[in-house]
C-alpha cells in the first residue's frame, strides 16, 4: 500500500531514472517471493480471485489471513505457503503462475509509490522511491527506467487507479461508534472492498437500489462489470460510513 519512507531501503528517485530487469536469468529470480508482508488492496483480490476462478470468499478463506490495519479496518494479508521458505502460494520454479494478474506491489517493485490527496479526482501528489533490497540483482542489468514507464510496462494503471479511491477509505480514522455498531460498521467495509459477490448480492437483493438515485445505465454495469461495482462499492462507503454526498438518495 503505502511506502514506509522512514525505511532504510527506500531511496529518493532521481530524475535520471532507475536501471532495472527481472528474469529468469536474473541471479536472484524468485528471492523476492518469500517471507512477504503483502496487503491484498480490494482489486488485487478482484484480479487474483478471477484468474482462479475463485468466489471473493473463496479466495480469502484459501489464500488471506484478515488483520487489523493501522486505523482498525480489517485487511487480508497474502497467507505464506506453509513450507520452511514461505514463499508466496503462487511461486513455481518457472515463476509466477498468477502473472497476468500478480497483485499491485508485485507488479511496482522495484519501486515504491506514495501519494496524497485522492478520492474521485485520483491522488493530488504522487512520489516514487526506489526499493533496493540486498538479495536483488535487478539493478546489474536492464534498461533505464522512468516511474511513468514502468507503470506503462507493468500494466499498473488499473491498480493505481482503484487504489487511489481505496487509500482515502483505509487512510481515515473509522467513525465513532457503540462496539456493536463498530462491528457492523467493519463488517460492511470488509463486505463492500473485498467480497464483491456478497457485495453485489446486497446491492441488487436489498433495498439499496430503491433509496439509492441511480442511473439505469450505471446500475446495469455494476451489474455486469465487478471494477464498476467496485468503484460503486468506494462511492457506498464514503456515502454510508462518512457521510460524504458520493451518492444521492431518491426524492420521496
Amino acid at each position: 500500500m503505502l511506502p514506509d519512507i522512514e525505511d532504510p531501503r527506500f531511496n529518493e528517485l532521481g530524475p535520471e531514472g532507475f536501471t532495472f530487469a527481472c528474469h529468469p536469468e536474473v541471479p536472484c529470480f524468485n528471492e523476492c517471493c518469500r517471507r512477504l508482508n503483502l496487503v491484498l488492496t480490494p482489486y488485487d483480490v478482484l484480479r487474483l480471485k478471477n484468474h482462479l476462478g475463485l468466489s471473493s470468499e473463496e479466495f480469502i478463506e484459501r489464500h488471506t489471513v484478515v488483520e487489523s490495519g493501522q486505523n482498525g479496518w480489517p485487511l487480508p494479508r497474502l497467507a505464506m505457503a506453509d513450507n520452511d521458505e514461505q514463499t508466496c502460494p503462487f511461486l513455481s520454479p518457472q515463476g509466477c503462475t498468477v502473472y497476468p494478474d500478480r497483485p499491485g506491489a508485485c507488479r511496482t517493485y522495484p519501486l515504491g509509490r506514495a501519494t496524497k490527496g485522492g478520492g474521485e479526482g485520483g491522488p493530488s501528489q504522487e512520489s516514487w522511491f526506489l526499493v533496493k533490497e540486498p538479495h536483488c540483482r535487478g539493478f546489474e542489468q536492464g534498461r533505464c527506467w522512468s516511474p511513468q514507464e514502468w507503470t506503462q510496462d507493468q500494466g499498473l494503471t488499473a491498480y493505481n487507479a482503484s487504489n487511489d479511491l481505496f487509500l482515502p477509505l483505509v487512510t481515515r480514522q473509522a467513525p465513532a461508534a457503540s462496539a456493536a455498531e463498530a462491528q457492523k460498521k467493519m463488517q460492511m467495509f470488509f463486505m463492500a472492498c473485498y467480497n464483491l459477490d456478497q457485495f453485489k448480492q446486497f446491492v441488487t437483493q436489498s433495498r439499496l437500489t430503491q433509496i439509492i438515485d441511480l442511473e439505469p445505465t450505471r446500475l446495469e454495469l455494476i451489474q455486469s462489470n465487478e471494477s464498476q461495482l467496485l468503484k460503486f462499492a468506494f462511492d457506498w462507503l464514503r456515502f454510508s460510513l462518512f457521510g460524504e454526498p458520493t451518492l444521492r438518495l431518491k426524492q420521496g
